[in-house]
C-alpha cells in the first residue's frame, strides 16, 4: 500500500470511548490483514494516520540504501537465468507476449 496514494475507498466509521476504531471488513479483506495478526499504526509525512501490515511498515521505514541493497539482490537473484537470445528490446517483448510486438 502506497501511504501517499489517492484514497480510493473509504467507510466513516466511529472510535469508542476507549480509542478503538472498527477497520470493515472489506477493507480488512483487500489490505489482507487478519483477525490476530499484528498490525502497525503509524503516522506519515502528512501527518495522516495509516494502518500497515508489518510487512509494509518494513518497506516504508527502510533507509534508501537498504532499498538499493534488496533491490540489487532481487536483481541478482534472477541475473543470468533467462536467456532471450540477444534480440533487442522490441523482438523480446514480442517473443514474451506471444509474437505480437504492440501493447
Amino acid at each position: 500500500m502506497n501511504v501517499h496514494s489517492p484514497i480510493s475507498d473509504s467507510v466513516d466509521v466511529n472510535m469508542t470511548s476507549k480509542g478503538q476504531v472498527l477497520i470493515p471488513k472489506a477493507i480488512r479483506d483487500r489490505m489482507g490483514l487478519q483477525p490476530g495478526k499484528p498490525v502497525v499504526v503509524a503516522i506519515n509525512d502528512r501527518d495522516q494516520v495509516v494502518v500497515l501490515t508489518p510487512e509494509e511498515a518494513r518497506r516504508h521505514s527502510e533507509k534508501p540504501e537498504e532499498r538499493r541493497a534488496r533491490i540489487h539482490a532481487a536483481i541478482e537473484a534472477v541475473a543470468g537465468r533467462y536467456d532471450f537470445g540477444g534480440g533487442t528490446t522490441d523482438e523480446i517483448m514480442r517473443d514474451l507476449r506471444g509474437g505480437d510486438a504492440r501493447p
